[in-house]
């Protein structure tokens, strides 16, 4: 017999679902937020006492809801595109898909065709509550729902093709708002005996892939320096906690040094050492930071470690300097853009109102510019703003300018952590291996 597991949308029933067990490709997009165990269903289900459940209530049901996963749509497709299922790969790879098996879908589809002209409208249709209603029923009949029976056809060989859930989830959410409830109910696998109630699927799940997670585990942040981590793992915190997970920062308190030195020969060091995690090496946008990436695109580093910059401001364009030419009004974007500068420039001026002005030294002669920095009473005194507005005890609502810093810093994190396109089938796949490896879905359907 078995027991089944699906996951609704919105409340409705969608194509992903399984028998007997979740696998943990699934279940690495869930979190402890997530995760719910009615403790009133388990004692009365250890107990077994099914009359101290109230059979005339749904929601109070033994069969629903003792154990299972609730998130909603927008953080579960920001999780996805961190594990390479974004909305627009998912949506162009299954038109592609169909487009490759035209004759077919094409002679089947009857008086369908007009419908369906091309594989992109395939992949429309299968998007919608209608199509997602198709795929997650019974096969509707051919000769009364002729719509209905094709759309139930191709989320079937959907399946078959990219036997990865994700693929088919990521489908399945591309239309539905952020704010969508998606539950996965566990309940009858539990009363099945295929599992525990006392188990935690997700946990169980990142342990047993530790080994292999590579492109689907943490993501190793390294920065200039313990300030620098800090800030930016509560800007995620704070601005994409869905994903904050995902990534892990230098552990400062085991006293690396800091500096864009370190930050050079520690992404080395884990390039020359095959690491398989995604690894993102972040730099200040200034001069220093610029000749240090130089340096490490030079290396040919491994596709999974990224080198990037802290991202440029429009306030720092016209961003009063004090250097060998004399005081000045430049653009210090690339040349002295620090931490400091990511959080608006309300922090960045003194009492008086001013801005701390950047001041010049050092001349790099490989980039041919000087280095700047804020003095260091300047410096300090921002960073004080900074760590108070930041602080998880802090009483006053964030700052809009520090709260756009923390978008600003969390989406560089996050593009920069999103894996290239790849083919999302296992080695069961039907999926023959000259597709596979046809340079196809490179080259026709872009990154």
């Amino acid at each position: 017999m078995g027991s089944w597991w699906n996951i609704e949308i919105g409340g409705r029933a969608a194509p992903i679902w399984g028998k007997n067990y979740v696998g943990d490709d699934l279940m690495l997009l869930f979190n402890d937020d997530d995760f719910h165990v009615s403790a009133a269903k388990l004692e009365a289900l250890e107990d077994d006492e099914p009359s101290s459940i109230d059979t005339d209530d749904p929601s109070a049901s033994r069969r629903t809801d003792l154990m299972g996963y609730s998130s909603n749509a927008g953080a579960l497709r920001q999780r996805l595109q961190l594990q390479g299922f974004s909305t627009q790969w998912v949506r162009r790879l299954t038109a592609a898909y169909f487009d490759d098996q035209e004759d077919e879908w094409r002679d089947e589809g009857g008086n369908l065709r007009g419908l369906f002209p091309n594989g992109d409208a395939i992949a429309a249709a299968l998007a919608t509550r209608s199509g997602m209603r198709a795929g997650a029923g019974i096969p509707p009949d051919r000769r009364t729902q002729p719509r209905e029976a094709f759309l139930h056809e191709k989320w079937g060989e959907l399946h078959e093709a990219f036997d990865d859930p994700r693929f088919a989830l990521a489908l399945s959410l591309s239309n539905a708002r952020s704010a969508t409830r998606v539950e996965l109910d566990l309940t009858d696998l539990v009363l099945g005996g295929w599992m525990e109630a006392s188990e935690t699927p997700h946990r169980e799940a990142r342990l047993r892939m530790a080994a292999a997670v590579g492109a689907d585990g943490p993501v190793i942040v390294i920065t200039e320096g313990a300030s620098d981590a800090r800030r930016l793992q509560r800007s995620i915190e704070i601005s994409s906690p869905h994903v904050a997970h995902v990534f892990t920062f230098l552990d400062f308190d085991l006293r690396p040094p800091g500096g864009t030195d370190r930050v050079v020969s520690l992404t080395k060091g884990m390039a020359a050492a095959g690491v398989m995690n995604r690894v993102i090496a972040v730099l200040d946008n200034d001069t220093a930071g610029r000749d240090a990436k130089a340096q490490l695109a030079g290396l040919q580093l491994p596709l999974q470690v990224v080198v990037i910059c802290l991202p440029e401001v429009s306030y720092a364009k016209n961003y009063p300097t004090l250097g060998p030419t004399g005081d000045g009004v430049e653009n210090v974007n690339g040349r002295a853009v620090s931490m400091e500068f990511m959080f608006g420039e309300k922090v960045l001026r003194d009492n008086t109102g001013s801005l701390a002005p950047v001041r010049w030294h050092a001349f790099n002669e490989r980039i041919g510019e000087y280095q700047g920095h804020l003095a260091p009473g300047h410096k300090t005194d921002v960073n004080n703003k900074i760590d108070a507005a930041l602080s998880s005890t802090a009483e006053r609502a964030l700052p809009s300018q520090i709260a756009e810093g923390c978008a600003r810093l969390a989406a560089a994190l996050i593009g920069a952590a999103t894996p290239a396109p790849r083919i999302p089938a296992s080695e069961e796949s039907v999926l023959s291996a000259t597709w596979r490896r046809n340079p196809f879905a490179e080259m026709q359907l872009g990154d």
